[in-house]
């Protein structure tokens, strides 16, 4: 190998990964820029499992509450049984969420949503098998 050779590899290899660097950015949300969304404020609302079970486990609705500030979600959700769920994510666009929630300090699952006619709309998936929908007005 010569060194003219090394360097057209060397060359590829950095283009490679220069393109696969902008691929994985392309599928990762902006991080909020700390302006205020049409989506601010406080949100209230129910979840509902598609099933009731999934491989012997149950899945259980529940409500909860978010708040909307500068691009920054978080909040808390409660199931039927009383177990708690802290909520956390961000606007991405003028009116989509994504985000996650936990039991204590575990990711128990992610969820995401839209706004639709003046309520936010979306689904969610838990590490269990559990998914679902959930809506939310503005209070």
């Amino acid at each position: 190998m010569n060194k003219r050779t090394t360097l057209t590899r060397r060359a590829a290899t950095a283009a490679l990964a220069g393109v696969t660097l902008s691929a994985l950015a392309a599928c990762v949300p902006e991080p909020p820029d700390g302006r205020p969304s049409p989506l601010d404020g406080h949100w209230v609302g129910r979840y509902t499992p598609q099933s009731m079970r999934v491989m012997d486990r149950p899945c259980t609705p529940g409500y909860g509450g978010i708040f909307i500030r500068d691009g920054r979600v978080s909040g808390q959700a409660t199931n039927t049984y009383g177990a708690s769920y802290r909520v956390t994510g961000q606007v991405v666009g003028a009116d989509r969420i994504v985000g996650n929630f936990y039991f204590r300090t575990r990711s128990v699952g992610s969820l995401k949503g839209q706004l639709v006619k003046g309520r936010l709309v979306g689904d969610y998936q838990n590490v269990d098998g559990c998914s679902g929908t959930w809506v939310a007005t503005r209070q």
